[in-house]
């Protein structure tokens, strides 16, 4: 039986079970590279100049604050900004 391609009318070599999922892993890929992009890129910016993440944001560079750094034990300002940070998260700024 001659299959064919039904935009191209050429014939198509079926897929075989392996490719298919290739195809599936490469597209789910592709989809977490855009969601990691889209969130390092667009919503971390933009969640950077929101009112309740300024304070923190500007508190980090004022007092120079490497944020990158899995334990604060070695960082004097930590508990400063510990308490700034809970302080935000418990009362946040509100427009008048």
């Amino acid at each position: 039986m001659d299959k064919t391609c039904p935009q191209t009318m050429v014939w198509c070599p079926p897929l075989s079970a392996g490719t298919i999922d290739l195809i599936k892993r490469l597209t789910a890929f592709a989809a977490c590279i855009m969601v990691i992009a889209l969130f390092m890129f667009v919503i971390g910016p933009k969640g950077e100049q929101s009112d309740l993440l300024r304070p923190m944001a500007e508190f980090i560079e004022e007092h120079d604050i490497n944020a990158n750094v899995y334990f604060y034990t070695e960082v004097e300002e930590f508990s400063e900004a510990n308490i700034n940070m809970e302080n935000t998260m418990a009362y946040p700024p509100r427009k008048f």
